[in-house]
């Protein structure tokens, strides 16, 4: 555990925590969510009483700054098994840790700045834009962008923030399972704002868990939406699709809930063809039956997932970059890694939206199988 000893940081008073927990004060489920100090002192939400709710069960997750505790999010209820509220209490712990250490490079320190300026703008312009400057900390929090290591593959991400947020978070994970097969998982977040923000937040954890639980991709999808639709009562949906690969095998079972299809890349020069179909929205509907499909990734094949921030961004005359100009890209870089095919995808994106702000967020994610021999089995 990390030294405690940093006490309140400076920036993330009750006024900054509070709309951040928000969502989960009123929990149906009878849990009581705060954040406390290192010294066990309420500085958000509404801790119930320790000796009524300490046999029900208690979860704490600290937020680390610099080495040292500053707070702990901590839950307190009933702990049904299976119960997704542990993953998202860490998952936002976390992002409130990492919220106020993001200047650690040049870049993050830059954007820390443009954030710190937009909030204090936001000041002046009401309650929607304080909470779209705070929303774009919490979703960049949330993804990661250091893939696992897989032998006889090649994983490689793309992900930029919009000024404006769209809520995409995607993983690359190993499954505890036999074998320990790869999930690939990417989403988006209808909507903007930080209740998007925030429906990202929980949903990640969610998907991760069901995805180690469940029996395939659209078992996933399928035990998230219930979460979803059950617990959060979301006014947002959320788009997804998820795989998991065998790497022994090269075989990947994709299901895909209202999100852009990913792409196969053959090795043999064959089309660049779509794979699976998408079906319902993720919080749509009660039940949700997401199609799933099986393929395999010979050597030298590709798969592509991504967002639609990357068809639907404009040029300074409004065009679309559109599905074709992805194509020719992805024809262009087809020879090559998923790393330059990734590279490529996102120069060509940037070239083409010139000076223009983007729209929505844009995620990229590539799986690429090594060549062993110019035949395909």
């Amino acid at each position: 555990m990390a030294p405690e000893g940093a006490g309140r940081a400076p920036g993330l008073g009750r006024a900054r925590l509070e709309p951040i927990i928000a969502p989960w004060l009123a929990d149906p489920g009878g849990w009581s969510i705060a954040i406390e100090d290192p010294a066990g002192r309420v500085v958000a939400g509404s801790q119930a009483d320790r000796a009524v709710t300490e046999a029900q069960g208690r979860i704490s997750a600290d937020v680390v700054i610099d080495g040292a505790v500053a707070f702990r999010v901590v839950a307190q209820g009933p702990a049904p098994a299976g119960h997704p509220l542990p993953a998202a209490i860490e998952s936002l712990a976390i992002a409130l840790g990492e919220l106020l250490t993001e200047g650690r490079s040049h870049d993050a320190t830059r954007r820390a700045l443009e954030e710190e300026r937009s909030l204090a703008v936001a000041e002046t312009l009401g309650t929607d834009a304080r909470e779209l400057a705070k929303g774009r900390r919490q979703q960049r929090s949330f993804v990661s962008l250091v893939a696992p290591d897989v032998r006889g593959y090649d994983l490689a991400s793309h992900y930029a923030a919009a000024r404006d947020i769209g809520g995409d978070f995607f993983e690359l994970f190993r499954l505890q399972r036999r074998g320990h097969p790869l999930a690939i998982a990417v989403a988006d977040v209808t909507g903007k704002g930080l209740d998007a923000a925030l429906l990202m937040a929980f949903s990640r954890p969610v998907l991760h868990t069901a995805l180690n639980a469940a029996s395939g991709p659209a078992d996933a999808l399928a035990r998230t939406n219930r979460v979803l639709v059950g617990e959060r009562r979301a006014t947002l949906f959320v788009t997804a699709v998820c795989a998991v690969l065998e790497p022994g095998r090269g075989r990947i079972r994709v299901a895909n809930a209202g999100h852009e299809p990913p792409l196969l890349v053959p090795a043999d020069g064959s089309p660049v063809a779509p794979v699976g179909e998408s079906g319902a929205l993720i919080g749509a509907f009660a039940s949700l039956a997401a199609p799933e499909t099986e393929a395999t990734l010979l050597p030298g094949d590709m798969m592509l997932f991504y967002t639609d921030g990357a068809t639907d961004t404009v040029d300074p005359t409004g065009e679309r970059f559109g599905d074709e100009r992805l194509l020719a890209t992805i024809e262009a870089a087809r020879d090559g890694s998923a790393h330059d095919l990734v590279a490529a995808i996102r120069d060509a994106i940037q070239s083409f939206r010139s000076d223009v702000e983007p729209a929505d967020d844009l995620t990229l994610v590539a799986i690429g199988r090594h060549r062993r021999s110019s035949t395909r089995r």
